[in-house]
């Protein structure tokens, strides 16, 4: 299964994470998170700066481990198992002035890349604390779409959507709960008889807190959205005749420890060639999720698709336990409702995960 690098992941993973940890508008701001905590620990142990070595002051390690128990049940064959090594993630932040600053992260997911090490992000980061805008240049995840998810499991506008491993330039602004970026690639699908920088991200968010109250919504458009990797391999040579946009919209809302969130992308318009000519894929997903007192969390989410892969809807639920400070222990059960042509499948999942 693909893993969002953190943000949505995060509260599956490792059983119960703070609500506000899901505000995150995108995985990369997540990663921060998880460098600057790194970060700051590292700053916080007792050690006179005559030791600090200079290659290694302003860097941040982190990363994540996942091993996945499954068990599925199609209503028309055998039940299956498996246990996986399901995520390895190594992440670096490389500081080397206030407002430049590198990062990186390798990925290791069994069954994916061929048991390869992959480079999945790769940037450098310009911002000055005194100023709302950046820049990030290098390979990055692209911002289109939300894929906010308390499950381990990901959701179909995750499967649908996400765009990864594109060098590009990107631009933005946030301050004061407002994101908004552009960012500029090329994409592996193209048009016949070209080869150009030609593919376009945009993409906004605004949330707000108060109190124990915390709201936020966003949006995002591409202009190609064949691109994505659910859907680029429908096209022959990864070529169309022309680029379909596509778009998302996502909402979140929470209230103490419960927090409801909601997300549609789609397609603007049906595809003129390719595995999906005539199509309009799109998919949609509503999550709901409890932080209880103690340290055990639920979630539940219902979700959808049309002209895209195999399934209508899927519902599931997830419980997740954090056994240990940066270690937990999740339980995940899915339905999939499926066309007619294909079986219906119950799956199980348990996984055991930590970070550092």
């Amino acid at each position: 299964m693909k893993k969002m690098i953190i943000a949505g992941a995060a509260l599956a993973t490792l059983g119960m994470v703070p609500s506000s940890a899901l505000f995150a508008s995108d995985e990369v701001l997540e990663l921060k998170r998880r460098l600057d905590l790194l970060e700051n620990r590292v700053e916080a142990a007792p050690r006179p700066e005559a030791e600090k070595s200079s290659i290694t002051k302003g860097l941040a390690f982190g990363g994540l481990v996942e091993v996945e128990a499954n068990y599925q049940d199609p209503s028309d064959s055998k039940a299956t198992s498996d246990l996986t090594l399901a995520t390895l993630e190594l992440g670096l932040e490389a500081k080397v002035n206030p407002w430049l600053t590198a990062y990186g992260v390798l990925l290791y997911e069994q069954g994916e890349n061929s048991d390869n090490i992959l480079v999945e992000q790769a940037y450098i980061r310009m911002k000055s604390e005194s100023s709302p805008f950046f820049a990030e240049v290098g390979r990055l995840t692209q911002s289109f779409g939300s894929f906010e998810s308390s499950m381990i499991s990901d959701p179909m506008t995750l499967e649908l959507g996400e765009s990864k491993l594109h060098a590009s330039v990107k631009a933005g602004y946030e301050a004061d709960g407002i994101t908004g970026s552009l960012s500029v690639f090329k994409g592996d699908v193209q048009k016949a008889g070209e080869s150009e920088i030609n593919s376009l991200v945009a993409a906004f968010s605004w949330q707000k807190e108060v109190d124990s109250f915390r709201y936020g919504f966003g949006a995002s458009w591409t202009n190609n959205m064949a691109d994505t990797d659910g859907l680029q391999d429908g096209f022959t040579d990864k070529k169309t005749t022309d680029f379909v946009g596509g778009w998302s919209a996502n909402a979140i809302a929470g209230y103490g420890a419960f927090e409801l969130r909601g997300e549609y992308l789609g397609a603007c318009d049906s595809f003129t060639d390719g595995e999906y000519g005539g199509k309009q894929p799109s998919a949609w997903s509503v999550e709901a999720g409890y932080d209880f007192e103690a340290p055990f969390s639920l979630a539940v989410r219902y979700e959808g698709a049309d002209d895209f892969e195999t399934n209508d809807s899927r519902y599931a639920a997830a419980l997740g336990w954090e056994v240990a400070e940066g270690a937990g222990l999740a339980f995940e059960y899915q339905r999939a409702e499926n066309k007619a042509d294909t079986a219906d499948t119950d799956t199980f999942t348990m996984q055991l995960a930590m970070e550092f």
